[in-house]
């Protein structure tokens, strides 16, 4: 009998010994668990503030660049005008010379079959008026009023007409759409031009300043009494976005 006591004493003080230890056998792999969770989640959440940080800054930074480059391509626009202008100006002190343009958005091309004419984001300020169109540096066509609505005319259109400049010696023609290329007419059959010359507004029409440039000389064609010159344009509006208009030349 007492032999049985002691046994299941023994036994007792046993199991509680190994519950003790079972306890902390467990306890601590359990607690380092939870610790590296934790860790991890808070390793986790700040990465993520900073990716988002990141984004916002890169999104304030692109738009930053965005409207630098607006008014970077606005001032390189600008500098053609006064290239053009920069013999008479030093002529003659008294000319004022402001040319201005005006940033516009394409809303939509006139009809689909037809990539040469865009309705125009723009609020003309005078209905009667021509106004040159530029992208990206470079004529791309002219803008008219349509049934109260700016019409975008590009280089390829047919009806898109300005007069221009061939070459260094300024050999004066009109230039006209063409579909992809354009043709300069009107040009006086003893003036050389060459393929190779270029091209560029003359802002005798008032449509644009002078010394946008336009394209190439591709090929010569001679007349009975005038020279022709097809020519290829430097502007391609493959999808248009946004135009410069030359509001005053």
């Amino acid at each position: 009998m007492i032999r049985n006591r002691y046994f299941f004493l023994i036994l007792i003080v046993i199991l509680l010994a190994v519950k003790y230890d079972y306890n902390n056998l467990i306890k601590e792999p359990v607690l380092n668990i939870t610790y590296e969770i934790k860790s991890e989640y808070i390793n986790i959440l700040q990465n993520i503030r900073n990716l988002v940080q990141k984004h916002i800054e890169q999104k304030k930074s692109i738009e930053r660049l965005e409207k630098e480059v607006e008014e970077l391509k606005k001032s390189a626009d600008l500098s053609s005008a006064f290239a053009g202008k920069l013999r008479s100006l030093l002529q003659d002190k008294s000319i004022l010379y402001t040319p201005e343009l005006n940033i516009t958005r394409a809303i939509s091309y006139v009809n689909l079959a037809n990539y040469n004419s865009v309705w125009l984001d723009f609020k003309m300020p005078k209905k009667d008026k021509i106004y040159g169109l530029l992208y990206e540096g470079y004529s791309a066509g002219i803008v008219v009023n349509k049934e109260g609505k700016s019409l975008g005319l590009l280089q390829g259109n047919t009806k898109c007409i300005f007069s221009v400049y061939i070459g260094d010696k300024k050999i004066p023609g009109v230039i006209f759409g063409d579909n992809d290329d354009m043709i300069v007419r009107y040009i006086p059959a003893w003036k050389s031009v060459k393929v190779g010359d270029e091209v560029y507004t003359s802002g005798l029409d008032n449509i644009f300043f002078e010394g946008i440039k336009v394209g190439k000389v591709t090929d010569v064609i001679k007349e009975e009494s005038y020279v022709s010159a097809t020519v290829k344009p430097y502007a391609k509006v493959l999808v248009p976005g946004y135009f410069h208009i030359v509001t005053k030349p």
